[in-house]
């Protein structure tokens, strides 16, 4: 995200730059300049950036059609989230069809695969926030409390982030600030609950981990509830992404905390050796070179090595560590590495990095898959 935004920012001041020298106004230099001199701007600015990517409707520079490499068009992308997993995709469907019972299976069957029911709260909490409809009625039927509570509060977190939209913090209206903070409170309610109505699920716990930066938990308040989390699954991979989000500095903080955890947790286990690519991604902001680390290329060849297992390639995490993976190798320059891993994620653009982008997030999957391309 970060390296678009500062060559998109690069690209302006040249732009400004070169109409200053025309005795131009930037707007009148847009209206004026043809699209080949664009383009060898953007391409004298930053050789590594495809026009396409920093002013739409610019062509490929290299074209890459993407379904010459067995990938699907970019119209064909989703970002359904838990679609990569059959069971979980066949849930989300079914819920918001209105048919609760496929979501009641699949959580009595995961209940004890901790990994699996992450990912089906996760994905399910998302279409209760849109229409909890189906929820009501399996709760009418009499429904499990410990599967209905972890869904009411994951639900809630879901709701809270659509209330409060994907805009910039100075770009978001001061009612959807008030209904994401109200909700967030909620939230915490709820989950407290399911783990009142669950106590050896860490599912609940997790969903506690994915507010906490959102409701300002300090230090100590956090670890409490993360050693909560990891004494039923000191492995819980999703719950190890959001911490990790809670670690991310604000303003002018030190990065240290973020990659020592990272690099603690990847040293446990294979399955965790994403955090310090995701790490990567989120200083990315403060320094672009990162990507040519070495503790970042280590860790992108721990996440290969680990979808080459099957345990790594058939998970239901196996499509998010593809993506961190793939996002990671374009941007160190190893894009053609990438080729196979969006191969393989073939439609599917719903996990994060992806995600983070909203609206964007196909338009965002779509450029790095050619960048992929472009690179072999």
């Amino acid at each position: 995200m970060a390296l678009l935004l500062k060559a998109k920012t690069r690209v302006l001041m040249a732009m400004r730059k070169e109409a200053k020298r025309r005795g131009q106004s930037l707007s009148a230099y847009m209206e004026t300049v043809s699209q080949s001199e664009i383009i060898a701007l953007i391409q004298a600015t930053d050789p590594t950036v495809n026009p396409a990517d920093v002013i739409p409707g610019l062509p490929d520079v290299p074209p890459v059609d993407v379904t010459g490499w067995g990938m699907p068009p970019m119209a064909a992308l989703s970002t359904e989230v838990g679609a990569a997993v059959p069971a979980i995709a066949a849930a989300v469907a079914a819920a918001r069809a209105g048919d609760w019972r496929p979501a009641a299976d699949l959580l009595h069957r995961s209940y004890g695969d901790w990994p699996m029911r992450a990912a089906a709260v996760h994905a399910l909490g998302e279409a209760a926030a849109d229409d909890g409809t189906w929820l009501q009625a399996w709760r009418a039927a009499g429904g499990e409390e410990r599967h209905l509570a972890v869904l009411d509060a994951h639900g809630m977190f879901w709701l809270a982030w659509k209330l409060r939209g994907n805009l910039p913090p100075e770009e978001t209206a001061p009612d959807q600030h008030d209904a994401f903070y109200r909700t967030v409170a909620r939230t915490e309610a709820a989950a407290q609950h399911a783990v009142q109505a669950a106590p050896e699920d860490p599912t609940p716990w997790f969903t506690l981990v994915v507010l906490a930066r959102a409701r300002g938990y300090d230090a100590g308040a956090f670890n409490g509830i993360w050693a909560e989390l990891q004494a039923r699954d000191p492995l819980h991979r999703a719950g190890h992404e959001f911490a990790l989000m809670y670690w991310s500095p604000e303003g002018n903080g030190s990065y240290d905390p973020l990659f020592a955890f990272a690099e603690r947790a990847a040293a446990a286990h294979p399955s965790l050796a994403f955090l310090t690519v995701a790490a990567a991604y989120d200083y990315e902001d403060v320094d672009e070179h990162v990507w040519k680390d070495a503790r970042v290329q280590r860790a992108l060849d721990a996440v290969l090595r680990h979808l080459a297992t099957r345990e790594g390639a058939t998970g239901p995490y196996a499509n998010a560590d593809r993506g961190w993976a793939a996002y990671g190798l374009v941007n160190s320059g190893r894009g053609a590495e990438a080729i196979p891993l969006f191969t393989q994620l073939a439609t599917d653009a719903s996990a994060r990095p992806w995600q983070d982008f909203g609206p964007d997030a196909r338009t965002v999957f779509d450029a790095f898959r050619r960048r992929a391309c472009a690179a072999a």
